[in-house]
């Protein structure tokens, strides 16, 4: 583009309009987040998945006399093993709460009495409620990734919501079980009552 030249200032002014628009075109591919690749999904998914569960941990409040002494651990049961895919394993080495975290697989009611945290992935509907049943009431924080499950009477359930990961709450299965959620997790979560 060609100017007069007494046109100094707008050719200045051009050149800026220029740049800034180069800038944004720019920036704006940088901030496009890269998209796992084929195989690294699951892994992606499931590594956020047990992170939210982790920080689950760290904003619940169990009873005091839940822990026999303040160096006893965290534990933190998974149905069935199923432990997304090694994901929840990596807890292990965790602490939260100044405690440590340990990690058990649990396939019975009679097993899920010493969790405090019991996380469930792939069961049918019909286990899904004998779990809930014999969770309820009792001080063990339940957690899964099956759809609508605070909704069933879980405490948190882990949902997609677009391309996010996001988590719905039941406080009253929350209160019922004994355990306190911090007001900055339930600002975060989305609130529910368990449907009838």
């Amino acid at each position: 583009m060609t100017f007069p030249d007494n046109a100094y200032p707008m050719k200045i002014l051009y050149r800026i309009k220029l740049f800034f628009g180069l800038f944004l075109i720019v920036s704006s591919f940088m901030l496009v987040p890269t998209l796992p690749t084929f195989g690294q999904s699951t892994s992606t998914e499931n590594d956020i998945k047990a992170a939210f569960v982790f920080n689950f941990i760290k904003f619940v409040e169990w009873p005091e006399n839940n822990f026999s002494n303040l160096e006893t651990a965290i534990k933190l049961c998974v149905w069935d093993g199923n432990n997304l895919d090694g994901a929840i394993d990596k807890l292990r080495s965790k602490t939260a709460k100044k405690r440590s975290i340990q990690v058990v697989s649990s396939a019975s009611l009679d097993g899920m009495k010493e969790c405090n945290v019991l996380f469930i992935a792939n069961v049918d509907r019909r286990a899904l409620r004998e779990i809930i049943e014999n969770t309820s009431g009792k001080n063990i924080l339940t957690v899964s990734d099956i759809h609508f499950f605070a909704e069933l009477g879980g405490i948190i359930g882990l949902f997609q919501s677009g391309e996010q990961m996001r988590f719905a709450i039941n406080l009253d299965a929350a209160r019922q079980s004994g355990l306190r959620i911090s007001s900055n997790l339930l600002k975060l979560g989305k609130i529910v009552s368990t449907e009838e």
